[in-house]
């Protein structure tokens, strides 16, 4: 869920579209002394819950996919009891903005129909948004869910020291604009840099649950995916609940309880990613090899990952030089519209004799991710004697 200005947090409000009314909820569940029931997966990183690649997909399931996926966590719903999986409604039609596309409304939705929809128009996963109602209302498992369930079934709205906003209840509500309000954290393209108090890079101070006597502990938040959940749910779960201890003081499992059920569901959330990029241009200046072009780490968006340049002479001779692609560049938009333009590279290195000489780039993986070393290309330039 969204929180208020607990713990000295402002309360902030979003550039487009309605007022954020409580920006960094911790949903009620998440600050309870219990775990999930999701089984716990090897390793669990506060500053790298999910990558980018795999929370900012629109496609990762459509209608059928999610409404096979909720009938198999619960195959019945409890007598007379309306479930997720049987759950329709009434959905509006909203037009598209900075943050989501246009979402076509309808006499009556299934709960899937409105998942695959709004994750496609919002750019966000439907398996997260999965994961989402689950860790809040435990709307995905639960064969007899009430009305409040389904009415503030993200938390979105719901501040820690205030009632649920009406204006934003209702299933098809709740999950748009909780859509809505972990893509506007990315700050996209046409809206402001709002949301820029979690960097990316750089350790923060993440609190441990909404009683300010639990302490905090810096963070460093590795993608824009993270640092969303954060803004969403602001507290990291202590040494004790990521231990599993159901009583753990001050313990919060919200932020632990979504890469639990992820896990548990659809595999590892922070897996690697396939590098992506392109070797443009190689020139020979002065006596040196310069490669251009641009490369990303898709697991995460926001960071500058490296390239190593391979360069062989006109003699057999071998030399590398790796480059940082954080130069202004367009081409990483190409990946994702929230890659931003600091993935451009441009470098090499000397060349010892005339002849022809073959470069080649590699993009590489972003340190602490298990992504793809992936070949950008080779072309060939013939070179004077320096």
């Amino acid at each position: 869920m969204l929180t208020t200005a607990l713990l000295g947090l402002s309360l902030v409000t979003t550039v487009v579209g309605p007022t954020n009314p409580a920006s960094a909820r911790a949903d009620a569940a998440s600050i309870a002394p219990r775990p999930a029931t999701a089984s716990p997966a090897p390793a669990f990183d506060a500053g790298f819950i999910i990558s980018d690649e795999l929370f900012y997909d629109g496609g990762a399931l459509d209608a059928d996919e999610v409404q096979a996926f909720l009938d198999e966590q619960v195959p019945a719903c409890a007598p007379g009891i309306v479930c997720l999986a049987d759950y329709t409604q009434q959905t509006v039609t909203r037009a598209g903005d900075d943050v989501c596309g246009a979402y076509k409304g309808r006499e009556s939705e299934t709960g899937a129909e409105i998942i695959a929809k709004v994750g496609l128009a919002c750019g966000i996963s439907q398996k997260a948004l999965l994961v989402l109602l689950q860790k809040e209302q435990s709307l995905v498992r639960n064969p007899a869910p009430t009305s409040g369930d389904f009415s503030f079934a993200t938390g979105y709205a719901c501040p820690d020291t205030a009632a649920c906003d009406v204006e934003y209840s209702g299933f098809y509500n709740q999950v748009y604009w909780a859509a809505w309000q972990l893509k506007r954290y990315a700050n996209p393209p046409g809206t402001s840099e709002f949301f820029t108090s979690r960097p990316i890079g750089q350790p923060s101070p993440i609190a441990y649950n909404p009683d300010a006597s639990c302490g905090s502990a810096d963070v460093t938040l590795k993608n824009i995916a993270t640092a969303a959940l954060y803004y969403y749910t602001p507290y990291q779960p202590n040494p004790a609940a990521i231990a599993g201890d159901a009583d753990a003081p001050c313990g919060a499992f919200g932020n632990l309880n979504f890469w639990k059920f992820y896990s548990e569901w659809f595999g590892d959330p922070t897996r690697g990613s396939i590098t992506q990029g392109a070797l443009e241009d190689v020139s020979i200046v002065r006596g040196r090899v310069v490669a251009k072009g641009w490369s990303v780490d898709p697991s995460s968006l926001r960071a500058a990952n490296s390239v190593r340049i391979t360069v062989t002479d006109a003699a057999g001779r071998i030399s590398t030089t790796t480059l940082q692609a954080g130069a202004t560049t367009r081409g990483a938009l190409t990946v994702n519209s929230l890659s931003g333009l600091d993935h451009g590279f441009s470098g090499g290195t000397a060349v010892g004799m005339q002849g022809l000489v073959r470069v080649c780039a590699a993009a590489l993986p972003l340190d602490g991710t298990s992504s793809s070393v992936e070949p950008l290309g080779c072309a060939t330039v013939f070179a004077l004697t320096p």
